[in-house]
């Protein structure tokens, strides 16, 4: 078990992987890593919304915008459909899964006040 999947589960969050991506599910928010890259999606509004809906689209959002803080820069992007990926590539897994826990120990804050 990596360090990664283990402060996953210490903090009760899933690591599922299904071969070419692994998801990370946070409560009511996940993200991917694929090859050495966390892709952060966050929804786009389409206009269709109801309170509910923007009200947890704005959690997405912050809890994206607090995990690519931490991650630090440079960072990329993409939208496919309806979703903005926010893109941080590193150069092997071990700077990838260490970045990682240091930038969710951060969203940890953002947890408590949401």
């Amino acid at each position: 078990m990596s360090s990664l999947e283990e402060y996953l589960k210490k903090k009760g969050f899933q690591l599922v992987n299904d071969g070419k991506t692994e998801k990370i599910i946070m409560d009511d928010y996940e993200f991917y890593i694929e090859n050495n890259s966390i892709r952060l999606p966050i929804p786009l509004p389409t206009g269709k919304e109801s309170l509910d809906d923007l009200v947890s689209m704005g959690i997405k959002y912050a809890r994206a915008s607090r995990i690519s803080q931490g991650l630090g820069a440079p960072l990329e992007y993409e939208i496919s459909g309806n979703v903005l990926f926010i893109i941080k590539t590193f150069n092997d897994r071990k700077d990838l899964e260490e970045k990682l826990i240091k930038a969710l120990e951060g969203i940890e804050s953002l947890r408590y006040f949401l």
